[in-house]
């Protein structure tokens, strides 16, 4: 089911596209309309008639939708704004008509609502049209001067413009909109895991203390529940870690101080001393990889953690050959990595875990471990893949 407030702002989104377009629509009527009083134009038709008559047209497509909610009917419409426009070229002199301007809408009402296959191909049209009315028009001749053929390559350019210019500029709208729906999404996920997960896990924690201090006054001593707590303890502190990224990251080159704060966390909850060597400047990556590449690193600093029983880390991040590496090497006990490539390890699901998100930003992810000789887990992700 789609989102509300996603589609809300998709559809307030092209009715602002409606907007321009029709704008500039009544602005090319309005420059017609004054090279008309000036210069006047050779037609069958009077000038009043041609004027009035696009006039209404015009209005005619200010109350119909440039994007309806059936594609076909779309697709008619833009083929009768086609040949509306092929016929008003023809009506008013070819390329030297003063509605040159006017008939660039169908090509921008398909490269602002349509694929970019079908604004390349009214775009073809387009210039099809002037060709075809320049060649047969009623009062002028078949034959192009100097100023005819300049006129006739100015509108290609200009058509060419406008089939690619709102694809283009349409890029980094469709990114801003995607960020803004990630944003939005994060905070969703933040808000059901602060009034879901860690209210839970902090329910389990005061029922387990009411436990634990019930068999204390009983005299049983059992070491499970004392595990239980650390468990549900842990498991908090995850889930406060990753709500505060949740709430906080926005990936604005933040990375290097959230990997600053894992490890002064690491140090202070499980006294694991570290060394750290970072770039000078914050890589540059997209906010989506920079996301995955910290996510990585918090997962892989949460396994030392829990389980690798480590005194040291040493983390590490350069830039190499348009590539970036990320290194964790920790002290601790290892773990056979052999087994984990084979799918033997116990470890294999956190793992994989990472490594689909090295593999979804681009990169790979490699794990070089042996029991009693720590681990070394290195990130190498594409620069040029951005």
């Amino acid at each position: 089911m789609q989102d509300p407030s996603s589609f809300t702002q998709a559809m307030r989104f092209g009715g602002r596209l409606r907007f321009y377009l029709n704008l500039y629509r009544a602005l090319a009527l309005v420059i017609a309309g004054s090279q008309l009083s000036v210069n006047g134009v050779v037609s069958p038709l009077p000038v009043g008639v041609i004027f009035w008559g696009v006039t209404g047209y015009t209005f005619f497509k200010f109350l119909t939708p440039a994007s309806p909610k059936r594609y076909i009917t779309g697709q008619l419409l833009l083929a009768l704004d086609l040949v509306f426009s092929g016929f008003l070229i023809w009506l008013t002199g070819g390329v030297s008509s003063p509605f040159l301007l006017y008939t660039l809408s169908p090509v921008l009402t398909a490269s602002l609502f349509y694929s970019s296959y079908l604004a390349m191909t009214v775009g073809v049209a387009s210039i099809l049209d002037v060709l075809l009315a320049q060649l047969v028009a009623p009062v002028e001749s078949a034959s192009f001067d100097a100023t005819e053929i300049s006129y006739f390559l100015i509108y290609i350019a200009a058509v060419s413009l406008a089939a690619s210019l709102p694809y283009l500029v349409n890029i980094n709208l469709q990114q801003r909109l995607e960020k803004e729906f990630v944003t939005e999404e994060r905070q969703r996920l933040s808000r059901e895991i602060h009034d879901g997960t860690v209210q839970t896990l902090s329910a389990i924690n005061w029922q387990v203390q009411i436990i634990e201090r019930e068999l204390n006054r009983r005299g049983i001593e059992m070491q499970e529940v004392d595990k239980l707590l650390r468990l549900v303890e842990e498991s908090r502190i995850e889930a406060l870690e990753s709500l505060e990224l949740l709430r906080k990251y926005s990936g604005a080159g933040q990375m290097m101080s959230h990997l600053k704060n894992y490890l002064h966390h690491l140090k202070q909850d499980a006294g694991i001393n570290y060394s750290i060597n970072l770039p000078e400047a914050e890589p540059s990556l997209p906010p989506q990889i920079e996301l995955q590449v910290l996510r990585i690193c918090q997962e892989a600093m949460n396994n030392i953690r829990k389980h690798a029983e480590a005194k040291n880390i040493h983390f590490e991040m350069v830039r190499r050959d348009e590539h970036l590496r990320v290194s964790i090497q920790d002290d601790g006990k290892g773990f056979d990595s052999g087994q984990y490539y084979h799918g033997q390890s116990r470890h294999g699901h956190g793992l994989n875990v990472m490594k689909e998100r090295a593999i979804s930003a681009g990169g790979v992810l490699k794990i070089n471990s042996v029991p009693g000789k720590g681990t070394i887990l290195t990130i190498d992700i594409p620069l040029e893949r951005r």
